[in-house]
């Protein structure tokens, strides 16, 4: 008889997420699978048109998947307060369907919980865990506390140590955990046993892997210029106001930086790109679907990502990279840890440390006047995507983690 599983997101299709890519996968391997999850309302802060909380919520995908978008209060501007009625409301909802799950629905035996902030959504399927005797996987992709001093959200030490031993607590209800970095592996061996922790990186979308070209984007680029390409969330943890002083000193060099997404910073990005008249070096464009992006980065030299120096940051592998690598594009990053040693040791493409804007101004110099064999960069991308991240290396491995717990 095939497994039944439960998986818990805060974020589902048609919100863009790698969990889409699993249940997919476990879709297609004739698993029974419920998705609990909210309604779709990333990044834009509202919920999407065609879904709302008095719409029917409760969809089935073929035989095998059901799909439950609990109620909850949009994300809205992104602010403080809003994100705390967006948790709590989802905290809640998990909570009371949990509940009602385990009074009226036949066990899954196996808890999938994908975990983006916040950690509130690891509590229900404890809950269930208790109830039901499940076997738990915890997704982790956000490690709190961390996370939350790393984005000024908390600073009270005691508070930061009231969470981190709450946390501890948690990880003990989880028979495996998956992280996407080795070095998260390292933070993780105080609260878990290692011999429960997963290397599960991120992989390109699908999309990405396709390598599907869209004609006519609205976008033209002047092949006379060196084209930079930044796809994803404007916030305040890729530390923009640094890009914006690189992009300062070299201002003078034909270098344009695109910057494609939406976020709480891109006000704030905006001001500064005037500020420092830089509309002809620094080009907005709205977010666009992930279906588009290939092609928008076929168009640019480089592609670039930062982040601030936190240590949550230093400990990451985003998932921006394996995207980036799936292009075929080199990479022009500042950011620090573990990302910056696969790019300069791989020679994928060029990384300075997080916020050393000088440093980034003098490598897009070096870049402009072809000081690196990008050629080879490239190669490397497309050669070391395909032996170590590709989605079927990550599909084949959670299918054998299912059918092994």
């Amino acid at each position: 008889m095939a497994k039944r599983i439960l998986v818990y997101t805060n974020h589902y299709y048609p919100e863009q997420f790698k969990v889409n890519d699993v249940v997919n996968w476990l879709k297609d391997e004739m698993y029974y699978i419920r998705v609990v999850t909210g309604l779709p309302n990333y990044p834009s802060g509202k919920i999407f048109k065609g879904y709302g909380i008095f719409k029917n919520n409760t969809s089935k995908v073929g035989k095998n998947l059901i799909i439950n978008r609990l109620p909850l209060i949009p994300r809205g501007t992104g602010s403080k307060l809003n994100l705390f009625f967006n948790y709590l409301s989802y905290f809640f909802s998990t909570i009371f369907f949990t509940i009602y799950l385990i009074l009226f629905k036949k066990k899954y035996d196996i808890v999938l919980v994908h975990h983006t902030s916040p950690f509130l959504i690891s509590i229900a399927p404890i809950i269930y865990k208790i109830f039901k005797s499940s076997k738990n996987i915890l997704w982790d992709l956000d490690i709190w506390p961390q996370t939350l001093v790393a984005m000024n959200i908390i600073s009270n030490k005691l508070l930061i140590k009231i969470i981190e031993s709450f946390v501890k607590k948690i990880y003990k209800f989880y028979d495996q955990v998956l992280v996407s970095s080795q070095s998260l592996k390292n933070i993780l061996k105080n609260r878990i046993n290692s011999q429960k922790l997963i290397f599960f990186p991120n992989w390109a979308d699908e999309e990405i892997e396709s390598k599907k070209v869209i004609e006519n984007i609205d976008v033209s680029f002047d092949s006379k210029y060196l084209n930079i390409m930044y796809m994803g969330n404007i916030g305040e943890a890729q530390d923009f106001y640094s890009v914006v002083k690189a992009i300062e000193i070299i201002k003078d060099l034909k270098v344009r930086l695109y910057v494609i997404g939406d976020g709480r910073y891109k006000s704030k990005l905006q001001k500064l790109i005037s500020d420092y008249d830089l509309h002809l070096n620094i080009k907005l464009i709205d977010y666009q679907d992930i279906s588009y992006m290939y092609s928008y980065a076929c168009n640019s030299d480089f592609l670039f990502m930062s982040l601030k120096s936190d240590e949550i940051f230093t400990n990451t592998l985003p998932a921006k990279i394996q995207t980036y690598m799936c292009i075929g594009k080199p990479i022009l990053a500042m950011i620090s840890g573990e990302a910056n040693s696969l790019i300069n040791n791989s020679k994928i493409g060029v990384a300075v440390d997080s916020g050393d804007y000088t440093k980034l101004a003098e490598e897009i110099s070096n870049i402009y006047y072809e000081k690196y064999d990008t050629n080879k960069m490239s190669l490397n991308c497309k050669k070391i995507y395909q032996s170590e991240f590709s989605s079927i290396i990550r599909k084949n491995q959670i299918i054998n983690l299912i059918k092994s717990i």
